[in-house]
């Protein structure tokens, strides 16, 4: 993906867009797997684990204490994109286990396109708007810093 982004971004948009790239890099890695180019899949798969756990990590350092002291609610949709984290990232250590072992990845893929696609809906229509509306600018353009320097990657 090639720098798409602008200074004036909101932290909203650019998780958006990270959405979309982490969607494309999960794409690749399911093709090299398909095509048995176990090398490439791994170092795809590597990649994408990489920026998808920056992802949650901003969103669970940053984003969602935040949140949660503008409007002081702890037990709302934070705490559910948490547990979802978890799941998330269950299914990352089983797919990588089945890179590892060289096994089809197409199921496990599924299972975690599911959950990503449902989990990427909530916080880009629900999450996200609210952050926006009640973090602190301050706090807003720190995270939008950060994703734009993820968006552009290493170096």
């Amino acid at each position: 993906m090639t720098d798409a982004t602008t200074p004036d971004q909101s932290a909203a948009m650019l998780l958006e867009l990270h959405h979309r790239r982490l969607d494309e890099m999960l794409d690749d890695v399911e093709l090299a797997a398909d095509a048995e180019s176990w090398k490439n899949a791994n170092r795809g798969f590597k990649l994408f684990r990489h920026e998808l756990e920056e992802h949650i990590r901003l969103e669970e350092e940053v984003m969602f204490p935040a949140f949660e002291a503008a409007t002081s609610v702890r037990e709302g949709p934070t705490a559910v994109m948490r547990h979802e984290h978890v799941a998330i990232r269950a299914l990352l250590s089983e797919i990588e286990q089945a890179l590892i072992e060289e096994r089809p990845i197409s199921r496990l893929v599924a299972a975690l396109e599911s959950q990503l696609g449902s989990h990427n809906f909530k916080e880009e229509r629900v999450l996200y708007p609210a952050f926006e509306q009640r973090a602190p600018i301050s706090v807003r353009a720190g995270l939008a810093t950060e994703l734009s320097a993820l968006l552009r990657g290493p170096g």
